[in-house]
């Protein structure tokens, strides 16, 4: 007898990011009575996560190096979602791959950019070919960033020949760290040394779309689209702005829906963050006394499956204000969301993204297939879906249109 499909399967689900996507999933409304799974390589792992949960979804126990119980899994489903990084370490291209090659839905929460630009150039086409959307940067590293230069530059443009500068500041992040992010650090380092990421790749701009030459090849040709001799700089709207540590792996997912959108030639991003976000985040640290006062502090060297503390995935949040400017017109977006970033925030917006790809008409996105964005692939349905997320208390977006001289 036929197994009943699913409505998504999240692998990598018993993993400190992958508990917080299969928690929310489980209490969501839509996913009531619905067909779901979790995946992973360890089944007693499994097994008690699913206890923990009331939703009953299934458990599959894979592991990504046996490539037929991976497509077997990819067939049950229409969306999986990966939690299960650092994924040029943990064989993500097994299951992306397969996911492309049979017209299912796939999205991740990979910063290792050479390991993006791999999977773009392996499977674009052959998820094209299949039907599959496959979209990068399903956390906040990249939805807020994608989703602001779309909105913004959407408002903007009305003529597509116009030269757009686009520029994200990142005013709050108030989060921590986990071990999982120092892992896919870890693994760039290594892939650094074995050759596999060399320095010409990582001052590429467009890392994320192969062989692309815009309007940032040459000048100012930095992954985040700063100026290279940018450290901080004054700015009449921000008091200061500094770099930003997410900056290279947004901006490149950003310039990838450019590319694609086919404006390369005209639009420039570039994104950093603001001295208030920095001194945000260090005061909610010290109000907190790091954790101590709440009886649980902030790890600063996490090990592998170790998070921020439960009060920090409640009270951390973030907001990035993107501008696009042309011919004279500006147009600000200033998207905003509750939670760790990194973490709290993230599992939601990968959740909410999943659901989108199983569940929501995103047919009217500007591109129907391949290795995308989130505003390529799903654009006004994911921003809708996200503004409505948790009774319209998680994210908000507004955006303004004026004049400028």
């Amino acid at each position: 007898m036929l197994k009943e499909p699913m409505v998504l399967i999240v692998y990598g689900a018993t993993g400190f990011t992958g508990k917080l996507v299969a928690s929310y999933l489980n209490s969501h409304s839509e996913l009531k009575g619905k067909a779901w799974a979790i995946a992973g390589r360890t089944q007693s792992k499994l097994t008690k996560l699913a206890k923990e949960l009331d939703g009953n979804p299934e458990t599959i126990c894979i592991d990504l190096e046996d490539n037929i119980s991976v497509i077997e899994m990819v067939l049950r489903t229409s969306v999986v979602i990966n939690c299960a990084g650092p994924y040029s370490e943990n064989n993500g291209a097994s299951l992306l791959g397969a996911c492309a090659k049979q017209g299912v839905h796939y999205s991740d929460l990979a910063g290792e950019g050479f390991w993006q630009a791999e999977m773009v150039e392996t499977f674009h086409d052959i998820a094209e070919k299949s039907g599959a959307k496959v979209i990068l940067g399903g956390g906040v590293d990249s939805i807020p960033s994608d989703l602001g230069a779309f909105i913004a530059s959407e408002t903007l443009l009305n003529d597509p020949k116009q030269k757009v500068q686009i520029r994200s500041v990142y005013t709050r992040y108030t989060g921590s760290f986990s071990g999982g992010t120092l892992n896919s650090a870890r693994a760039s380092a290594r892939a650094k040394r074995s050759g596999k990421f060399t320095d010409e790749m990582e001052a590429n701009p467009y890392l994320l779309a192969p062989g692309t030459k815009g309007v940032e090849t040459m000048s100012p040709a930095t992954p985040d689209g700063m100026a290279k001799e940018f450290s901080w700089s004054f700015d009449w709207s921000h008091g200061a702005i500094t770099k930003f540590f997410m900056a290279p792996i947004n901006a490149r997912v950003v310039r990838r829906s450019i590319v694609l959108q086919g404006q390369h030639q005209n639009t420039s991003y570039s994104e950093c963050a603001s001295i208030g976000m920095w001194i945000s985040l260090f005061l909610m640290w010290l109000s907190r006394g790091f954790g101590y006062l709440k009886g649980e502090p902030i790890k600063f060297k996490p090990t592998s499956g170790e998070g921020p503390p439960s009060w920090l995935l409640r009270d951390g949040g973030f907001e990035i204000k993107t501008t696009a400017r042309a011919n004279g017109e500006l147009a600000r977006t200033v998207i905003s969301g509750q939670g760790d970033p990194g973490y709290g925030a993230t599992s939601k917006m990968l959740a909410e993204l999943g659901l989108c790809l199983a569940l929501d008409d995103h047919s009217k996105s500007s591109h129907s297939s391949g290795v995308l964005t989130p505003s390529t692939g799903l654009g006004h349905a994911l921003v809708l879906r996200l503004s409505k997320a948790r009774g319209g208390n998680f994210m908000q977006f507004k955006t303004i249109m004026q004049g400028v001289n």
